[in-house]
Order: C-alpha cells, then sequence, then structure tokens
C-alpha cells in the first residue's frame, strides 16, 4: 500500500496519532501512518506491536479463550493503543491521542479497520523454512544476539557455515534448532 492510501484511510480519524500494519508471523512492517514528526521508529512499533498480540493469543489459548476477532487495548498516561488481527495474517495497530474518549476510540477503529479491509492488497504468504524462522526468533530474544549462532552450532552440531544458509537444513535439523533455541531462552516451547 502506498503512503497516499495510508493518508485516504486515516482521513479525518480524530486524535490517531499513528497506525502500524504488521505481517505475521514475522513481524515486519507492512505499512504505516504517523501523525507530523516523530522519533518512531515504525519498523521496531510494528514488530513489537506483532509480538504482542502473538504472545496475547498463546495466553489466550492456554486458558482456552482464544477467539479469531480478539482485540488487545492497552492505556498509558497519554496514549490509547488497540491491536486488532486482520484477514491474511496481518495486525493492525492503532495508537491514539489518551483524551479522546473511549467511545470514541471504538467508533474510529471500526471505521479505520473498515477502510483498511478494503485499502490492504490481498496477501498469498509465503511459508519461510522452519530453521529461518527459529534462528532470527532467537536472534530478536537472546540476550546475546551477536552470538547466538555460534551456540546453536556448538549445541547442535551444525556447523556455523550452514546455519548462515538455514532454508537448507532439513527437518531433523530444524528440530535440533528448536531444541537450542529452547535451552538458550530458557523456554519450554515456542511459537514463532
Amino acid at each position: 500500500m502506498s503512503l497516499t492510501n495510508m493518508n485516504k484511510v486515516v482521513e479525518g480519524i480524530a486524535g490517531l496519532r499513528g497506525v502500524f500494519v504488521t505481517l505475521m508471523p514475522d513481524c515486519l512492517l507492512f505499512d504505516s501512518w504517523i501523525r507530523g514528526t516523530s522519533d518512531w521508529i515504525a519498523e521496531d512499533i510494528a514488530a513489537y506491536f506483532g509480538d504482542l498480540v502473538r504472545s496475547n493469543r498463546e495466553g489466550l489459548k492456554s486458558i482456552e479463550s482464544w477467539a479469531a476477532d480478539m482485540q488487545v487495548t492497552i492505556e498509558s498516561a497519554d496514549t490509547l493503543v488497540v491491536l486488532r488481527e486482520l484477514e491474511g495474517g496481518l495486525v493492525a495497530s492503532m495508537i491514539f491521542d489518551r483524551e479522546i474518549p473511549m467511545g470514541m476510540v471504538r467508533l474510529n477503529v471500526k471505521r479505520l479497520l473498515a477502510r483498511l479491509k478494503v485499502a490492504l492488497p490481498s496477501i498469498q504468504l509465503e511459508e519461510r523454512p522452519r530453521a529461518e524462522r527459529l534462528l532470527e526468533f532467537l536472534e530478536r530474544y537472546a540476550p546475546d544476539p551477536h552470538a547466538v549462532r555460534m551456540r546453536v552450532a556448538l549445541q547442535t552440531g551444525i556447523s556455523l557455515d550452514v546455519l548462515t544458509r538455514p532454508e537448507s537444513l532439513s527437518e531433523a535439523q530444524a528440530d535440533d534448532i528448536e531444541e537450542s533455541v529452547k535451552s538458550i531462552l530458557g523456554l519450554d516451547s515456542l511459537t514463532y
């Protein structure tokens, strides 16, 4: 979507500070709009809010309460953030000024979502190799991202040269990498 289309999507929405469309499951920025000048980094915001939606989804699944039309609302001192999953593997993050009444925010979110549905192209998501997604997940969350591939190589016996081309790894090697990632991050299971 071009910036001109996003400008039309947000036209007339009172109190809106920014809109970020995140491509899931990799939490990559698809498109964004930010009011005025800001030092916000759209790629970072899209990634963090995408991760938040993924975590929220998994949390709700753990209590058997997940639904496809889930919405996350975050209230802070000066902003109100609404995160909503869209069709086609996208998440819309909408940031409003805090002084906008909640009823008006709900109305504006509904209006924005309807406009986004029309403006966003149909996306065919390409499934990326599991090993590649695992290594990216690890590099995003590891306390020492500069050394994680070396740790994976040591734990799995897969050479560093081979780890630079994760798309060429077998499913058995991806299983070994997943176990290594869980060990490094101290997790029992992964959602990536």
